[in-house]
């Protein structure tokens, strides 16, 4: 078995991966938990990735735990009791302190950005609790509604934020110069010369997270600039946006791709088993933008909002961006 961190496990994989062990059905569990039934899928393959282990046993009444789940399950059965006396903890706490900070970050970029702002607002001793959100239909109308408080967006339309200047606070954070192509581990696109022509020789799933709805993904801009044609794959059956897990069944063990700005895929590719993520040559990403900005990821607040509170976790996200998250 691989070694297991801390930063590999989440509360949500580890409570499927007990209540799968306690009723057998993924159905159930999914109604039990009022969750979609593909994301208890997508957590027990995380598990089983985290693991090295398949669990489960599939048989006519169900899914039956295997010899290692059966050790594994009183440890993860602690695991999320403690989980819950924390959130109690947690909730006590919020109770007693000052409004609820709202922050919207896709997981897209970010896999791990709950675990390393709590470490941030540890050490800098910032009494706040907060929300994290992944999904934002219009991220600039969340923020100037007061939905949420603070964002990071990815955006290079320079005119749409000026659209904005009036009520949001919009810090540059980070240019995000690379590009990185998600695919099936055999897609016969590993066997070409990777360039812009012969991705859009394939169905394309736009997955970068855009700020706002009228933004265009940059390499369907590409193909609308030169005149080729960008076949889209169809992604109805994915909840609101695209999220980080949602690459997996949508792109394994078919011809689709998908290209993403966020280093952070790369270095959790690991979490998408049957899919291989590699970084676009320098010379087909300057082609990608020689026509327009490369994106950058902001840092976005209301103006109105003078919170000393919200001014410290926005420093802290802004450190945690500048040591490498994006």
């Amino acid at each position: 078995m691989q070694n297991i961190t801390i930063e590999n496990l989440d509360i949500l994989s580890i409570s499927i991966l007990v209540n799968l062990y306690e009723q057998h059905s993924a159905t159930y569990v999914a109604k039990k938990m009022n969750i979609p039934a593909p994301k208890v899928s997508r957590c027990l393959q995380n598990a089983r990735v985290i693991f090295n282990n398949p669990l489960f046993i599939r048989k006519k009444h169900g899914l039956v735990p295997n010899e290692f789940t059966q050790k594994l399950y009183p440890i993860a059965k602690e695991l999320l009791q403690c989980s819950e006396h924390l959130q109690q903890l947690s909730t006590s706490v919020t109770a007693l302190s000052s409004k609820q900070i709202n922050i919207y970050a896709s997981d897209m970029l970010a896999q791990h950005l709950h675990q390393q702002l709590n470490q941030a607002i540890e050490l800098s001793e910032i009494h706040v609790s907060y929300k994290l959100h992944t999904q934002s239909i219009n991220t600039f109308a969340d923020i100037e509604s007061g939905v949420l408080d603070v964002a990071l967006i990815t955006e290079s339309n320079q005119q749409l934020l000026q659209f904005y200047a009036n009520a949001l606070e919009v810090t540059p954070l980070q240019k995000l110069n690379h590009m990185y192509l998600i695919s099936d581990a055999f897609h016969p696109i590993l066997k070409r010369d990777l360039d812009l022509d012969t991705i859009a020789d394939y169905p394309y799933v736009s997955a970068q997270d855009l700020a706002t709805p009228t933004s265009v993904d940059p390499f369907i801009f590409y193909c609308q600039q030169h005149h080729i044609q960008c076949r889209l794959a169809n992604t109805e059956n994915v909840e609101n946006r695209l999220s980080f897990h949602d690459l997996q069944p949508l792109l394994v063990q078919t011809d689709h791709l998908a290209l993403l700005p966020y280093s952070k895929v790369y270095d959790h590719s690991n979490l998408l088993p049957g899919l291989h993520v590699c970084c676009l040559s320098e010379m087909e990403t300057n082609r990608l933008y020689l026509s327009q900005p490369h994106p950058t990821l902001y840092l976005i607040k209301a103006k109105s909002n003078r919170s000393s509170t919200l001014g410290d976790i926005s420093k802290a996200i802004n450190r945690i961006i500048s040591h490498g998250l994006h």
